[in-house]
């Protein structure tokens, strides 16, 4: 049997450009361009390899605003063969926790037997959503995996984990969501004919509230973060010195010290 295989990504604000509303304490990701998730396209590389090995199709999956079909596309000419876009206003302020629960239902709504993630995203990184996406649907979870072994004729996904001071290596039984740690997926390169397949004919599958049946758990008033206070805090001058030898040194510091 060949595996259905879900990818979460997100359209993320440039990390070069991107400010903070004084106001709202939020992420201005009106100040920079738009761009998909870097952990994301290593989650992408996973899902591939997974797909080369079990068979299958990938599915990207993104909540996020009309333009966020910008990213899907992305991911079609990296090698998805399609894409759904989750799309509301009433998604509106929503954080991890009514997040991972839309992510649930709609990798539910695809059979998803492999749902993979970015180990986190660079406009929040909390890491929360992949364990969240599993604890809502109640499915297992290998987080922080550095390689994946997909073994179709047990119907279970096999990952190596970082841990502290070394690593494991641990089997699922499917379903099962992976977050992908951010470094170990070397992405490939897209084909020129996905590029212009993703760029210009694609169009991905828009669901809304509605259609998951999340329409009252969604949004901010469901979601238990908030942000209760932040400051401007002014530059510390910096100053250096340069010393001949360790005495020099040792008497330096002592008069910082003191």
């Amino acid at each position: 049997m060949s595996w259905t295989i879900v990818v979460g990504v997100k359209q993320v604000p440039d990390a070069d450009e991107v400010g903070i509303d004084p106001d709202t304490g939020r992420l201005d990701r009106a100040s920079a361009p738009a761009v998909m998730n870097g952990p994301d396209r290593e989650a992408l590389e996973a899902a591939f390899r997974i797909r080369d090995q079990a068979g299958g199709e990938v599915i990207a999956m993104s909540m996020g605003p009309p333009n966020a079909t910008s990213v899907l596309e992305e991911a079609v000419a990296m090698g998805c063969d399609d894409a759904v876009l989750v799309s509301d206003r009433a998604f509106g302020g929503s954080d991890t926790w009514p997040t991972s629960l839309t992510l649930a239902r709609t990798a539910e709504a695809l059979d998803a037997d492999v749902v993979v993630c970015g180990e986190e995203t660079t406009d929040s990184s909390t890491g929360q959503v992949p364990p969240g996406i599993a604890a809502h649907n109640d499915w297992a979870q290998l987080t922080y995996a550095e390689a994946v072994d997909a073994r179709p004729d047990e119907n279970r996904l096999v990952a190596r984990r970082d841990v502290e001071g070394g690593h494991e290596v641990v089997a699922a039984d499917l379903p099962v969501v992976v977050a992908a740690a951010y470094g170990e997926f070397e992405p490939r390169p897209a084909p020129l004919h996905r590029k212009i397949y993703g760029e210009n004919d694609f169009e991905p599958t828009v669901w809304d509230a509605e259609d998951l049946e999340i329409k009252d758990e969604v949004g901010l008033e469901v979601s238990p973060t908030s942000v209760g206070g932040m400051e401007t805090v002014d530059p510390v001058e910096r100053k250096g010195e340069v010393v001949d030898d360790v005495d020099d040194l040792a008497e330096s510091i002592e008069e910082v010290v003191a």
